[in-house]
């Protein structure tokens, strides 16, 4: 058996966070990405076109809150006991800290844009 402490950290969360993230950016395009192109001083009629996206941006939620989930899941899950591991068992890795601070850093970053069509109409 290898120790804990020197395997490396869990794999399966790091593509789930980036799913996440992604998907998250998609489903606040339509509103987010005009208000931050007309603050960034870029204008044309071209962004309108950003709100063909729109009628996805629910399933895109969706799919950014389940790759938050699934990640949330990899990360935090309670680790098997060690009699049970073996040598290349993943269920048994540990997560280090880093880790999990990237999990909440984009799942802060993912959730602003998840909300901001959702509080944007108090807005105007």
């Amino acid at each position: 058996m290898t120790p804990l402490a020197s395997s490396p950290p869990e794999a399966g969360s790091a593509p789930a966070l980036t799913v996440a993230g992604i998907a998250a950016l998609l489903a606040s395009g339509c509103c987010v990405a005009p208000l931050l192109l007309a603050l960034a001083g870029i204008s044309g009629t071209w962004i309108v076109q950003l709100r063909r996206i729109e009628p996805w941006s629910p399933w895109l939620m969706a799919l950014s809150l389940a790759a938050l989930a699934f990640a949330g899941w990899r990360l935090y899950r309670r680790p098997v006991a060690a009699a049970n591991c073996g040598v290349d068992d993943l269920a048994c890795r540990r997560v280090n800290g880093a880790a999990r601070r990237w999990f909440w850093a984009v799942a802060v970053l993912a959730l602003v844009p998840l909300a901001a069509p959702l509080v944007a109409p108090w807005f105007y």
